[in-house]
């Protein structure tokens, strides 16, 4: 009996879908890569990379999953959402807007976009953040 004490109390928990994350940490910026083209001319910067395809998609997909948790609006069996997304170099969304909300309720548009900030990138090179459109499909 005592061995259903400890999910009896998780269960009894009502936080919300985000708080099912933990909170990234941020992580030291990259600097942006320097190659060398000519001696001559000096070091010359080869600029900013940003992070891979294959560092973002991952990061999304795994998150996105606990906004599954969110409650469903009321009436609406699917909905196609667009989120403009600002990844700081140290790993960090640091700015989240709905660009396309299919007109969802702002109770559900602001719970998917807490989930979505605790979205966990590695560090990049990009001092001014990294720009990424997220396109999120749900259905009930």
């Amino acid at each position: 009996m005592h061995s259903l004490l400890p999910l009896a109390l998780s269960l009894a928990w009502a936080g919300t879908p985000a708080d099912r994350l933990p909170t990234p940490r941020p992580e030291r910026c990259k600097a942006p890569s320097l190659s060398v083209e000519d001696e001559a001319d000096g070091p010359s910067y080869g600029g900013s990379e940003g992070l891979s395809y294959e560092q973002v998609v991952p990061v999304l997909q795994k998150t996105v999953q606990t906004a599954l948790h969110c409650a469903r609006p009321e009436g609406r069996d699917k909905l196609g959402l667009t989120f403009q997304l600002t990844v700081g170099c140290d790993g960090i969304i640091s700015e989240i807007e709905a660009t396309d909300d299919d007109d969802a309720p702002e109770a559900y548009l602001s719970c998917v976009m807490e989930v979505l900030k605790k979205a966990d990138f590695p560090a990049h090179d990009m001092p001014d953040g990294m720009p990424i459109t997220y396109p999120v499909d749900v259905s009930w």
